[in-house]
């Protein structure tokens, strides 16, 4: 393995960074989107926000005027909660496994009202099971797709759908790469676009895709 390309910033993956380093690798990181904020206005009474990624957290919090003091927070995984100073009340143990973390989401949540800021480009797969009368979902950022042409590899890293989206627009998967799909609605969308997928995240954590490429 002489290659690794994966559709994150290279600040987001230091561990990645450095395991390619002692393993003389070379490393591209570089995601294919770019984000925008927007305005957002929240109508219902909630409990409980859930961050589906960091990024929707961070945006939801740069905006938010109200007291955080009397909610409770909720996230689909590890990798995210930590990315916060915030005393999770619900951490999701299978972040690729979105359907999964939203059924064992659901049974924590009860009857309590909940809020979820998402991407444009967001799957809403909490928002999908929770009765629309408990759950108000709202936009806080625009996820634009911005197609960058990156050199072939032997292993690509896909972290989304609308990143593989933008990928294919300027590039192609040679046919001998090993591809690694972040969660199992990434590992969806490669399939729909007749890729073929060596390996996907069940955690979506950087320690599990370094387990990953250790095995290769």
């Amino acid at each position: 393995m002489k290659s690794i390309y994966i559709t994150k910033e290279l600040e987001d993956v230091t561990q990645l960074k450095q395991f390619c380093a002692f393993q003389n690798i070379d490393l591209h990181a570089q995601s294919q989107l770019n984000f925008e904020a927007v305005p957002f206005t929240i109508t219902e009474p909630f409990e409980v926000v859930f961050f589906s990624s960091v990024r929707a957290g961070r945006f939801f919090l740069r905006s938010y005027d109200g007291s955080l003091s009397s909610l409770q927070f909720a996230c689909i995984g590890e990798e995210t909660a930590q990315k916060f100073n915030i005393d999770f009340a619900f951490v999701g143990k299978e972040a690729g496994n979105p359907e999964k973390v939203a059924e064992k989401f659901k049974n924590w949540l009860g009857d309590k009202r909940l809020l979820i800021p998402h991407s444009s480009l967001s799957h809403k797969t909490i928002a999908a099971i929770i009765p629309s009368t408990q759950c108000e979902s709202i936009c806080v950022y625009n996820t634009l797709l911005s197609p960058q042409s990156i050199p072939e590899c032997e292993v690509y890293v896909f972290t989304s759908p609308s990143n593989l989206a933008a990928f294919l627009q300027k590039n192609q998967v040679p046919d001998a790469a090993k591809v690694i799909a972040w969660g199992n609605t990434t590992e969806k969308a490669l399939r729909n676009s007749k890729v073929q997928v060596s390996k996907t995240l069940i955690k979506a954590q950087l320690e599990e895709l370094l387990e990953v490429l250790a095995n290769f």
